[in-house]
This record gives C-alpha cells, sequence and structure tokens, in this order.
C-alpha cells in the first residue's frame, strides 16, 4: 500500500460517524453503493477489517478505532486547507506600499500600477520613489524594485531582465563641442552625474577609469533632472537605452565605452512573502516587467 484515494477515507470518516451507509452516503452527497464500494476498496487496500457489520449498523473495530484519530486530523486539515485556498481565492484588498528610484517610479511604474488597479480595484497603492534603498526590514516599504542583488538572506527576490546602459547627449551639444572620440576628450565635456551618490565613480573605477566629482561639471543625484538637463543640450548624461531610443533629440554616442548593465530585482521581506495582497502585487509585477521592462514605458 504505497498511496490512498482521499475519498475512500472520507468515506471511511462519514460510515464511522454516522453509524450506517445511508446517513453517510446522505451526508457526502453520493450513492449508498459507491459508498459501500469505497469501504470495500479501503479494507483491500489496508487488508484490515474496519467495521463490525450488524444488524444495528456500522461500528468501528480496534483496528478502525486505531485508525480514527489519525483519520480525523487529515479531515481537519482538510478543511483548513479548503479555508485557507477560499482566502487566497479572493479578491486582494488593502494597502501596499512600493519602493523605486525616479527613473522606474516616473517611467515604468505608472502604466504597470494603473493595469494592476484595473484587475484588483480593492488594492491601494503607496509609491515611495527614493535613490536610495528602502530598508525592508523596518518596513519603509512592501516591495522594492532594485537596481542591484539584494544581499540580505531575510529578502526574497525575482530577478527581472537586465536594463542596458549607454551615454547620450543632445544634437545641438555636439554639433557645438563634438563628439569626443577618446577618454581624454570625454573628459573635457560637459559631464553629467551624481552629487552625494557615489556609484558613478565607482563604476568607473571597476572599469580601470578614476573619475573624480570634480570631472562631472552638472552634479544631482536627482536621475530625472540629469535626463532633462541632457535634453536641453547642457551635457553628456548615462541613462537607459530602452528610454532613450525614444528620445529623438538625444543621440547615443562613445559606445567604445561599455557600461555594464544594472540588475532589476523585485524584492520583499520574507516575513509578508504570503500576504495576499503583497503576493498579488508581486506576482503581478514580475509578470508585467519579465519580457520587455520598458514596454509600456511613458517615455
Amino acid at each position: 500500500m504505497n498511496s490512498l484515494d482521499w475519498d475512500l477515507i472520507r468515506s471511511f470518516i462519514a460510515v464511522a460517524r454516522h453509524g450506517s451507509l445511508s446517513a453517510a452516503a446522505r451526508n457526502l452527497g453520493v450513492s449508498q453503493p459507491t459508498l459501500s464500494r469505497n469501504i470495500q476498496a479501503l479494507e483491500r487496500s489496508t487488508r484490515l477489517n474496519l467495521f463490525r457489520r450488524t444488524t444495528q449498523g456500522l461500528s468501528l473495530t480496534e483496528s478502525g478505532q486505531s485508525l480514527m484519530q489519525t483519520a480525523n486530523e487529515m479531515d481537519n486539515s482538510a478543511d483548513q486547507f479548503l479555508r485557507q485556498a477560499s482566502g487566497l481565492s479572493e479578491e486582494p484588498r488593502g494597502t501596499v506600499r512600493i519602493s523605486a528610484n525616479d527613473i522606474v517610479g516616473f517611467y515604468l511604474l505608472p502604466p504597470a500600477l494603473k493595469a494592476l488597479r484595473d484587475t484588483h480595484p480593492g488594492l491601494q497603492l503607496e509609491i515611495v520613489i527614493n535613490n536610495k534603498p528602502s530598508n525592508l526590514n523596518k518596513r519603509e516599504a512592501d516591495i522594492a524594485l532594485r537596481m542591484f542583488r539584494p544581499g540580505q538572506p531575510d529578502l526574497v527576490a525575482r530577478r527581472l531582465p537586465d536594463l542596458s546602459l549607454g551615454f547620450f547627449a543632445h544634437q545641438d551639444y555636439l554639433l557645438q563641442r563634438g563628439e569626443p572620440e577618446d577618454i581624454d576628450q570625454f573628459l573635457q565635456h560637459n559631464i553629467i552625474g551624481m552629487d552625494d551618490n557615489l556609484d558613478f565613480i565607482e563604476g568607473g573605477r571597476q572599469m580601470g577609469y578614476k573619475f573624480t566629482p570634480q570631472n562631472f561639471v552638472l552634479r544631482t543625484d536627482s536621475l530625472l533632472t540629469q535626463i532633462q538637463l541632457a535634453r536641453s543640450g547642457a551635457g553628456i548624461v548615462a541613462s537607459h537605452l530602452g528610454m532613450a531610443q525614444h528620445w529623438t533629440d538625444l543621440k547615443r554616442i562613445l559606445e567604445w565605452i561599455p557600461l555594464p548593465a544594472l540588475e532589476f530585482w523585485l524584492v520583499c521581506h520574507k516575513d509578508v512573502q504570503y500576504n495576499h495582497q503583497i503576493a498579488t502585487v508581486m506576482r503581478f509585477l514580475g509578470e508585467w516587467f519579465q519580457t520587455n521592462p520598458y514596454q509600456h514605458a511613458m517615455v
């Protein structure tokens, strides 16, 4: 005996509780012959005589009594399973707080969240725009969209497609200043970079370039402002290929500098991963961004 049909065990429980085939059959909504066949099949499978058959009905044998406690536990577990599944199938309601940097929050998230609310109108969404990662351990957000691999063991993460980067400048800027052909010429240009955030300098160091804050004549930690500075003709910016290709006023340059792509991750804390509304949002955003994160971008 390697396995048993749950219907056979349900039949056993019903007959034991009601003491007759007819009453148990009515309770289960099956015919009496079907129930009788189930009991016979269970006794063949277990090689046990489970019921005494008398003119007064059916009563458990010692073997049947020994199995009844376990059968009741299985029945209770099945009821709990159904209650939990019923709860999970209900329309998600409540508030979910989502953290993202300003690029993702401004260009990528709005159409995704509109579609999410169309599908699940019971959800209320809070969007935290911050270019520094929200602390999920301190519940600054329920879900985060991040540009780096999560390192904490208590986080649950799904990797999304990497986001390719490139250098861009306005056509008018290039007509005035020309396109740099090597790193020395590049450093003579108006380069747009970070202020307090040193990610760009660190990234350059890993590629073998020694940048300092003074190499960037325009510095801001606002990625949106960086883009608008470039689109106004103020200088050269590093940005997302998937969005910049839609801005016809910008031209991609410096393709000989191989910028590493940004990793894109969807993250939540392991303690909330089974929360119904958070799991719903995680699943929806994961599917939305999985194929092409820029497919519906508002550029």
